[in-house]
């Protein structure tokens, strides 16, 4: 499918287990309780969502199938934020918001308006004052190499192509990695536990182990509540829905078809155990449950192309909010987009080498970030990576794989990929080992190792520094590709279509759904063209905000429609535009 393919019906979004939307009469429909804002799904925008608008003074509540958390609890942490943060300052990094802007358009390009994605950088280093004021620390170093994820100790560190693009942009680290992540892992609830803790205590309402099921609109077709499946059972009923949801997010990071079964078992129980309730939003509903990756009918439909990765989410990244957004007049968009996480550093050698498909020709700069190999690797290159290397590289990388440059999640992979090594003393042995066309392979390494002498410029712009020739017999090839040597996972990028003002949804005729936002991963954003580790976290943070502040503004009978218009210019080479926020 296109990465432009919209969704418009319900019937677009098959497997969301989503009602079309209910006309009520709000004076004399039975409320469970009424709020100004409601938020549905508390990950890292849901969350943000939350608190900005109880520090608005608003009456808020969240609403979430499980927990709380979602993908952000199974993620790394971390935080892609700039401009000169706090902790930038602390560790001696100079930054701007506008060298921010010049390398985060290379990677976000049209999914925002320049406008939008300059604001989302002049508000980044506020952003992260913010998720601190509220309990999340940083006490760690600064990690000044390139690699996927920093070793335990550090804070901060290049979580994207920033190296890449010196010419357009100053490089600076602006993955933030919050203090909890354990020594021996990769991913946890760093950066979302103590953000639910600090909502929880400035008085958010906790309503959980509920799925919103419908959203309720008057006779105008504004939002004015939801319809939710809450469970209702005793203790042990409870403690088993728990228990098999965590179970369930665990085990498809390590084991996907033992989630599928918890996840049934999770499904026959919220069958037998919930009961319908409707909570009043007089302000506004934010929809913030995530992506669609664990949606199989989805996936299939509109991600073909990466059906074969690990899917990369929680039990709740079903698209049920793009779903409720759709079913209301909304638009799911670019839901053919993905990206796919193809890890390669460390060990700090291996980036050095040359990763060809099958048909032996190289594809993408090895140096990249691992998103932007990965996803490469899946949209056009049927999964296919092997890493070529000669002896003295592949010496060098084994006795840099150690703990001191890599956690042990990372280190155990990578050593798992090189124990599968498959080695030759030519490289048209090694391609008829590997099955690959070998006139193509020895033409491919040539041209790499001319590259790597300064004879001319790599045609895939890596710089010499990054290259060593490959000359040295035996030869090596590590096979990268998907469900080979090291996990592969993927994460849907597409979602609403909002007003990029106000984080309102809009409808097919561009006009905002009243009563109606949207943030992360279920609304268009920053992060929705391509990824660096932690765009998706901070966009949750900016989105967020943005949406419980205009909700807030709504409750409190204010025009947001007066805030559509973005009031800032952007210098996008050489050319002033005036960015309107909710055109498409």
């Amino acid at each position: 499918m296109a990465s432009d393919t919209v969704a418009t019906t319900l019937n677009d979004l098959p497997g969301t287990n989503v009602e079309e939307a209910l006309v009520v009469d709000v004076n004399s429909t039975q409320w469970q309780d009424s709020f100004d804002v409601i938020v549905v799904g508390l990950g890292a925008a849901g969350v943000s969502a939350a608190l900005e608008a109880k520090e608005s003074g608003a009456k808020v509540a969240f609403i979430d199938r499980f927990e709380g958390g979602g993908t952000t609890a199974r993620s790394g942490s971390v935080m892609y934020a700039g401009g000169g943060t706090e902790l930038q300052e602390r560790l001696g990094v100079r930054d701007d918001a506008d060298s921010m802007f010049r390398y985060l358009r290379n990677e976000v390009q049209d999914a925002v308006k320049p406008a939008t994605l300059k604001q989302f950088c002049e508000d980044s280093a506020e952003n992260f004052s913010w998720v601190t004021s509220n309990g999340v620390t940083y006490s760690g170093d600064l990690f000044p190499r390139k690699t996927s994820y920093p070793v335990h100790g550090n804070s901060l560190y290049y979580s994207g192509n920033e190296l890449a693009h010196e010419e357009e942009a100053r490089p600076a680290p602006r993955g933030h990695l919050a203090d909890g992540i354990k020594s021996f892992t990769a991913f946890g609830p760093a950066f979302i536990a103590p953000l639910i803790k600090s909502a929880k205590q400035k008085g958010v309402t906790a309503i959980r182990k509920t799925r919103v099921s419908r959203l309720l609109i008057n006779d105008a077709g504004d939002v004015v509540g939801v319809e939710a499946q809450q469970m209702t059972a005793g203790a042990w009923t409870l403690f088993q829905h728990k228990m098999w949801s965590t179970l369930a997010s665990y085990s498809q990071i390590y084991y996907a078809p033992a989630a599928k079964g918890f996840r049934l078992k999770l499904a026959l129980l919220e069958k037998k155990f919930t009961k319908t309730v409707r909570y009043r939003a007089k302000g506004g509903v934010v929809l913030s449950t995530g992506g669609f990756i664990l949606n199989k009918e989805m996936t299939e439909k509109y991600l073909p192309k990466f059906k074969r990765a690990m899917k990369l989410g929680t039990t709740g990244d079903t698209g049920s909010g793009m779903a409720l957004g759709v079913s209301v007049g909304g638009i799911a968009e670019r839901l053919g987009t993905a990206t796919a996480w193809r890890f390669i550093n460390p060990p700090v050698d291996w980036p050095k080498a040359a990763l060809v498909n099958l048909q032996g020709k190289r594809y993408i700069n090895e140096a990249l970030y691992g998103a932007t190999i990965g996803t490469k690797m899946m949209e056009e290159n049927n999964g296919e990576a092997v890493l070529i290397l000669d002896k003295t590289l592949y010496d060098d990388s084994v006795a840099n794989l150690n703990l001191k440059n890599s956690r042990f999640v990372t280190w155990a992979q990578a050593k798992g990929a090189v124990r599968m090594a498959r080695t030759a003393d030519t490289l048209k042995e090694l391609a008829a080992k590997c099955k690959i066309d070998p006139e193509q392979l020895v033409n491919t390494v040539d041209a790499y190792n001319a590259a790597a002498r300064g004879e001319n410029p790599d045609s895939l712009g890596k710089k010499q520094e990054d290259m060593r020739e490959l000359t040295t017999g035996p030869f090596y090839a590590i096979n990268m590709s998907v469900g080979k040597g090291d996990i592969t996972s993927v994460i849907s990028l597409g979602g609403l279509r909002i007003c990029e003002g106000t984080g309102a949804v809009l409808n097919t005729s561009d006009e905002p759904i009243q009563g109606l936002f949207a943030a992360g991963r279920t609304a268009m954003g920053v992060a929705s063209n391509a990824y660096v580790s932690g765009l998706s976290i901070a966009d949750g943070v900016f989105s967020g905000r943005r949406a419980g502040k205009y909700a807030v503004k709504r409750a409190n009978g204010d025009d947001v429609s007066a805030d559509r218009r973005l009031p800032m210019t952007v210098d996008v080479k050489q050319d002033t535009n005036e960015i309107e926020g909710c055109e498409s």
